[in-house]
Order: structure tokens, then C-alpha cells, then sequence
């Protein structure tokens, strides 16, 4: 009943196969290929202490799916999309396909999952339209997205239903509990956002043995000791051609660092990755701003 293929494939053909690409679409706004990118380039060019704490619920989340995963380790509804990566010109291809081939197992929805923590963040504590307004947008994107997936033959309507539970129940405790460590200070408050997506990390990994798991439980490591020993300044990068500079190289240090991932699943690699990862994207502020410190004095003094 909760997990018939025929279900989903009704949904799938409901619509004209062009519908395909606007599923794919839809479901990157749920994706870690938006929503890791996201919350980092908020951190480095908006307010660092409020953005920290995204970085470490995101996490989190995505530690809360993969434990489940681990736990249910459902079969994809073996439908698919309408239209075929492999029936497309390579580049369409190349940015067609993250959206729509899986590798992971079905139960919950990890789109489901991402997209309610990341908007419904976004709605509680952005400062545009209403409170009420902003809600009712973020809930529109987590159900864009959940129908997305389902549209484009990789979900059950049941995964997606339980992915937005999850992520309201998730965001319900971690939310409470650092407004409590906010009482000691927004740092502490960060600190333990890093520390709880560790430990959820954990026990993903136990539920789930996959290394990927224990490369989120070393970017929770590296971020929470980049975050306790090297805290950048409250202030954002400027917008200025050096800044950019350094966040690209940053990313493309960490990209290369990733390639490793290609070739092994050795979880000690994979969490030596991850490790790498949480410092450089917490810690690059702090470095970036050492060194361009001495140049912004020299000018002062000219």
C-alpha cells in the first residue's frame, strides 16, 4: 500500500514528459548541490555567528536521513524519470542527471528532508515580508519539492511525507536546544549545533555503515574545532575581487581533496575528507582575513 510503484508512476505520466526537467528543477532546490553551497556562501558573506549555527542544523539533517535510511534501507520505486539522462546531449546531461539518478535507498526522502530544515530556516529567521508570509513560502518549497521527486519516478509519496516530518521533528529539538545554549553565549550555542550533528552522524553511521556518514561526522569535527580555536570575525567578506579569489581557490582545494572519494569507500579516508572540509569552510574567514589584514592596514597609514 505505502510503497506501490504503480503509484508513483501514475503520478509520473499524469504530466507531459517536458515536466520532467522542471521536476529536476524543483528538486535541486532540495538538493545537497544547493543547500551545502547555500548556507557556506551565507556564512562567508553574511553575518558569520548567525550563519554557523545553519551550517551545523543542516548537517544535522542530513545525519537525521541517513540514520533513517539505515534504518528502513527501502528499494526506489523502480520507475524512474520520463526522459533518460543518456537521452540527452552530454552538458544538458551533466546537469540533468544529479536530480534524478539515485544511488541511496528510498525511505525518507532525503530532497524532503533538506528542503523543509534549509527553508523553514530561512522562513523563521529572515527579516523579509511576515513571519506568516514567509511560512507559507517555505512550506510551498517543501511541498515543490516533495512532489518533484515523486514526480520524477525516484520516491514514494510516503517517503516524502515522512522526509518533512522528519525535518520538522529535527528542527523542532535542535532549534530548542540551542536557544537554551544561547543563554551561555552564541558561540556555545554554535558549539553544541556542531556537537549534536556529530553525534547524530554517529549513530547514522551505525545505523547505516555507509562512509558517507563519516565524512558529515568529520565536517561536524573540523567545523566545531574551527569554530572553538580559530573563529573568524562577526563580519562578512566584502564582495571584492580578492575575496573571491580566496573563496574560489578554497572551494576548489576542497574539490580536489573530494576527488579522493572516487576511488575508495574507506571510511577513514572519508572522514579525514570530511575533516578537511568542516575546517577549511569554517576556518578559510579567519585565514583570508590574516592575510589580507596587513595590506587594509598599510593603506590606513598611507
Amino acid at each position: 500500500m505505502w510503497f506501490e510503484s504503480a503509484q508513483v508512476e501514475l503520478v509520473r505520466d499524469t504530466f507531459p514528459e517536458w515536466m520532467a526537467f522542471l521536476f529536476a528543477f524543483l528538486s535541486y532546490l532540495g538538493s545537497v548541490w544547493f543547500v551545502a553551497p547555500a548556507v557556506v556562501l551565507a556564512y562567508w558573506f553574511r553575518d558569520r555567528h548567525r550563519f554557523a549555527s545553519w551550517i551545523g542544523i543542516v548537517m544535522g539533517g542530513y545525519a537525521v536521513m541517513l540514520g533513517l535510511k539505515g534504518i528502513f534501507e527501502t528499494p526506489r520505486p523502480g520507475v524512474g524519470p520520463a526522459i533518460v539522462p543518456d537521452a540527452l546531449p552530454t552538458v544538458v546531461a551533466l546537469l540533468y542527471a544529479p536530480a534524478v539518478e539515485v544511488s541511496t535507498t528510498s525511505f525518507p526522502s532525503g530532497h524532503a528532508v533538506a528542503a523543509t530544515v534549509i527553508w523553514t530556516m530561512v522562513a523563521l529567521e529572515s527579516d523579509v515580508a511576515t513571519g506568516r508570509l514567509r511560512l507559507l513560502g517555505a512550506a510551498a518549497m517543501v511541498v515543490l519539492v516533495g512532489f518533484a521527486r515523486v514526480g520524477a519516478g525516484v520516491h514514494f509519496p510516503i517517503d516524502v511525507l515522512v522526509g518533512i516530518v522528519a525535518g520538522v521533528c529535527y528542527l523542532c529539538v535542535v532549534l530548542s536546544i540551542r536557544r537554551r545554549t544561547r543563554e551561555q553565549g552564541e558561540h556555545v550555542a554554535v558549539n553544541t549545533t556542531f556537537t549534536v550533528a556529530a553525534a547524530l552522524a554517529l549513530v547514522a553511521f551505525w545505523t547505516s555503515g555507509r562512509p558517507d556518514t563519516m565524512a558529515l561526522f568529520g565536517g561536524c569535527v573540523g567545523a566545531l574545532l574551527a569554530w572553538q580555536y580559530a573563529t573568524p570575525p562577526r563580519e562578512p567578506w566584502p564582495m571584492t575581487l580578492g575575496v573571491v579569489i580566496h573563496a574560489v581557490l578554497g572551494i576548489g582545494v576542497l574539490a580536489l581533496v573530494a576527488l579522493v572519494l572516487l576511488v575508495t569507500t574507506h571510511v577513514v579516508v572519508w572522514l579525514a575528507v570530511g575533516l578537511t572540509g568542516g575546517v577549511l569552510v569554517l576556518g578559510l574567514p579567519r585565514l583570508v582575513g590574516r592575510t589580507t589584514a596587513s595590506p587594509s592596514r598599510a593603506e590606513v597609514v598611507g
